[in-house]
């Protein structure tokens, strides 16, 4: 970082610039059941699949 950037990042901190908050990561996939059929295809129940921890 070059000096200029520096205090231009000093100076907006200063100038009270609002900090951007994160927003959460949300997971839009739907939960598969145990008994219900795997979604990798294979036709077993998930449990049996890759329920298995």
């Amino acid at each position: 970082m070059t000096q200029q950037q520096a205090s231009d990042l000093e100076a907006a901190d200063r100038a009270g610039a609002p900090e951007a908050k994160p927003e959460p990561i949300r997971n839009t996939d739907t939960k598969v059941g145990r008994n219900e059929p795997c979604p990798c295809g294979s036709g077993k129940k998930y449990k049996a699949c890759h329920g298995r921890r």
